[in-house]
């Protein structure tokens, strides 16, 4: 009868998921919580590279902490660096800090002007039973640390003609380019009046070219059948930095207008030379005239 109980109740835990434990035929058994109860880490780049001289800032972010708490541990010597926000450790330049939203707890450890010796794994570790860990992974080198640059290339005005092609392009880059560091790659983004540029969109003919290396991208929007709408302000962004593009589209390509100005500009030689020579002629018609 106790065995046929057990099995009753096993069939309908899935129910009572909140209980703890139930009593059966004097026994209790217990019932383990649904998953995501407890603390669970919020996954993210571990990854953190940095150049000697800067600060280094390890953000490790637990979901319902709850009366647990959160350890740093350097991995190289096993040296709580830091437990529940409090700092373990002689080295000022390490400190520490924990910030909480809700369920959501933020511990931040800081690590001051960076040596080539802190490199290394960092460990956020929680107090669980068993414990749980996330590891972060820093790489400290001895180069400038480089910025994002980015541009564009052909100017920052672009005029086209309605019902043309026109092709804004931006070329971003690491400066100076990186001798180790393993940064990673950069990505150009567009947008047209702050809105994405949609590559799919219903109006058709838009596509976007864009060549890699391992410091450097170059990124080619092009804009086939110009219409009016089309014309605005297109900003290039990598990285936090932006440029921006201004596209025109008139009546006419620049092409054709330098084709009608050149035209325009020949004309107006002809004739000035036309009435040099007629001024010339008449002058030595009168002075032949004048001497006889």
């Amino acid at each position: 009868m106790r065995a046929l109980a057990r099995l009753l109740l096993l069939a309908v835990l899935p129910a009572f998921a909140g209980q703890r434990s139930w009593c059966v035929g004097g026994e209790v058994v217990s019932v383990t919580e649904s998953a995501g109860a407890g603390p669970e880490f919020v996954r993210g780049s571990t990854a953190v590279v940095l150049a000697v001289g800067s600060d280094a800032a390890l953000e490790c972010q637990v979901l319902r902490l709850g009366d647990k708490a959160v350890s740093w541990v350097r991995s190289r010597d096993l040296q709580i660096l830091s437990h529940a926000g409090q700092v373990f450790t002689a080295d000022a330049r390490v400190s520490a800090g924990l910030a909480r939203a809700g369920a959501l707890s933020r511990h931040t450890l800081r690590i001051a002007r960076l040596r080539a010796a802190d490199a290394g794994r960092y460990e956020c570790q929680l107090n669980t039973e068993p414990k749980m860990s996330l590891f972060y992974n820093l790489t400290v080198v001895d180069e400038p640390m480089p910025v994002v640059v980015i541009s564009a290339e052909g100017g920052r005005a672009v005029h086209a003609a309605l019902g043309g092609a026109a092709t804004l392009s931006c070329d971003a880059r690491y400066d100076p380019p990186p001798r180790d560091l393993p940064l990673p790659p950069l990505d150009i983004r567009w947008t047209k009046d702050g809105q994405p540029v949609n590559l799919q969109s219903s109006r058709g003919g838009v596509s976007l070219d864009t060549e890699r290396w391992a410091w450097r991208a170059v990124s080619r929007l092009t804009l086939a059948g110009l219409a009016e709408e089309d014309a605005g302000v297109y900003t290039c962004a990598a990285s936090d930095v932006a440029e921006t593009v201004l596209l025109d589209v008139g009546l006419e390509s620049p092409m054709e207008a330098m084709q009608r100005d050149q035209s325009a500009d020949n004309s107006a030689s002809s004739l000035q030379r036309y009435t040099f020579c007629a001024l010339t002629l008449a002058a030595l018609l009168l002075q032949t005239f004048l001497n006889t």
